[in-house]
């Protein structure tokens, strides 16, 4: 019995986690395209409503990058061959955002979904005659 609520709780978790990372990369891209086709030099900051709702992983990824650079040489190559070296910085933050906060709510999900289990388990223990 504790071992199908264990796998069902499992299940129940990757389901809800790759829901959420799958709608969190969704809006990264939307937000990307957003200053993607915004001329404005300012659009960018729309990421920061990321850094709220993604704390405390994706302000930690923003401070690692800042530090040790791995993806700027990288998305800086890239968009001078296809977009004249002007959507570096907003292909960063969408890689970055994609990445630990995906994670980040895919770890919420599992979380969120072991907790459901754990407190549904109790309900079960309690109600049963004993």
């Amino acid at each position: 019995m504790a071992i199908s609520i264990a796998n069902r709780s499992i299940k129940d978790g990757l389901v809800l986690g790759t829901t959420l990372l799958v709608i969190h990369s969704f809006a990264s891209f939307l937000v990307f395209l957003y200053c993607h086709i915004n001329t404005e030099s300012q659009s960018v900051f729309v990421y920061f409503l990321f850094f709220v709702v993604d704390a405390p992983t994706l302000p930690l990824a923003f401070e690692i990058e800042g530090k040790i650079g791995l993806l700027a040489g990288l998305t800086d190559s890239w968009t001078d061959l296809w977009f004249y070296g002007h959507q570096g910085v907003n292909l960063r933050a969408f890689i970055l955002t994609t990445i630990f906060g995906g994670l980040h709510w895919f770890m919420v999900g599992n979380l969120v979904s072991y907790a459901v289990g754990w407190m549904q388990q109790r309900v079960k223990l309690k109600r049963q005659p004993g």
